[in-house]
Order: structure tokens, then sequence, then C-alpha cells
């Protein structure tokens, strides 16, 4: 009975991968032929039905491109980048979408310790990460296998010790690469241009003006409103409407 369940799950998960093959080249082809419209809109269903992918995305960005739609476009080059983050054809395509955006903004001068300890964190996704750390602990546990079951026990020792620091470690920069993500996550402003004001809500004071695919960071929440920050330092709020995460 089991094997009988076992043989169906397999079945269904090679006929979902293959109607999901089968949508995105139906996609590639409408994109091929021009028809950007309906390509984004064959994209758009596969990324509806759950899945996602860094060729997915980066498709449905460069139809986006296309049609001129530039805060989409900048929106899912920047999901296909999360996904394949040393992806030079993602990178080369996202800035040359950039180079279109209205707003320019400078950076801060980076703090160095920030800037060594964020160098590491972000080095890998945490996905990443946390496969280094798998198999860093899986050799970690031969090392052990070494020092219980041969005579070389001191280079088991140091084997298995070294590792799994390294192990351990890997797997906290994963833990601390996700939370990173998750309390500071990185947005998009949709709209054409929208007002950031002082504080949430309609009657604060306008600040400043933002345009469509500038990329900012969201640090606070109220009700409808969204606290961001830009890469050079300003804050303020904007309509939750009027941003989307990339992550």
């Amino acid at each position: 009975m089991m094997k009988l369940l076992y043989s169906l799950l397999f079945l269904g998960l090679g006929l979902m991968a293959n109607a999901q093959n089968e949508a995105f080249q139906k996609a590639n082809s409408a994109y091929q032929a021009g028809a950007y419209e309906e390509a984004i809109q064959r994209y758009d269903s596969i990324v509806n039905s759950g899945y996602e992918s860094a060729a997915l995305y980066y498709n449905l960005a460069n139809a986006h491109y296309k049609l001129g739609a530039l805060a989409p476009a900048i929106l899912n080059y920047e999901k296909a980048l999360h996904l394949a983050p040393k992806d030079e054809e993602i990178l080369h395509n996202l800035k040359l979408a950039e180079q279109k955006r209205i707003d320019r903004f400078e950076a801060l001068p980076p703090n160095l310790f920030k800037a060594f300890r964020f160098g590491i964190l972000l080095a890998f996704s945490p996905s990443t990460w946390a496969i280094i750390a798998i198999i860093l602990l899986f050799v970690a546990s031969l090392g052990i296998g070494l020092y219980f079951l041969s005579s070389r026990k001191r280079i088991g020792f140091i084997l298995a010790l070294s590792l799994s620091v390294l192990g351990l470690f890997s797997a906290w920069m994963a833990f601390q690469h996700q939370a990173h993500l998750e309390q500071h996550p990185a947005l998009i402003v949709m709209s054409e241009s929208a007002y950031v004001k002082s504080g949430p809500g309609t009657e604060a004071e306008d600040l400043f003006i933002l345009h469509a695919g500038t990329k900012v960071v969201r640090v606070d929440e109220y009700e409808s409103w969204t606290k961001i920050r830009l890469i050079d330092g300003k804050i303020g709020w904007l309509p939750k409407g009027s941003l989307e995460a990339i992550y």
C-alpha cells in the first residue's frame, strides 16, 4: 500500500513539473514572439501557482522592461537576484533598469565594522549558509568516526572539532541572515510617484517624493503605513499600497 502511495506521489510531482515546464515554455514563446503582455500573464500564472525560480523572475522582469514598466521590472530582477546572487546577466539587466530610475541617492559612508560583518553575512544566501553547515557537520561526523574507529585519534579529533565549529558558525550565519531579511525587508516603490510623509497619516508633512523603482528598507509599520529608510539615511512613511516586498 505504501509503495502505491509513494508511486502516486512521485507521479503527481512529475506531472506537476511537466505542467510547469510546459507553461514556462509557452510563456517564453510568447516573449520571443514579442507578445510581452501575454508572456507576463503566463509568467504570473506560474508564480501564482507557488513555483519560483531565478529564470522565471528574470524572464518576467525582461517582459516588463520591454513594456517600459520600470517598477515591476526592477522588482522581479531583484527577486531573481535574491535566488541567484552572483548571476551576471541578472546583475547586468538590473543595473540597466536602475539607470532609468528618476531617483538618485548617495549611500552613507559605511561603518567599517558593520561593513565587514555584513560582507560576511551577505556573502551567501541563508539557504547556502545552511547547506555549507550541513556539509561541514557531516564531514565533522566522519572525523568523530576516525577518532573512535582508527589509530589516528589526533587527526580525527582536530578534524571533528574544527569542522564542527565551522559548521555551527555557518548554521548561525544562516539564522542571522534570515533574521536580517525578515526584520529589514527590502521593498520597491511601485507607484509612479509617492510623497514620503513625516508620520503615518495623510495629514503628516510631505518630506520628499519618491518614484517608481526606488529601493527602500522597511523600518517599521503602523496600520496602513510603512516607515522606510533610504541608502542615504533619509527616513519617512509611505502607504503600504505603494510598496512591494522583494522577498
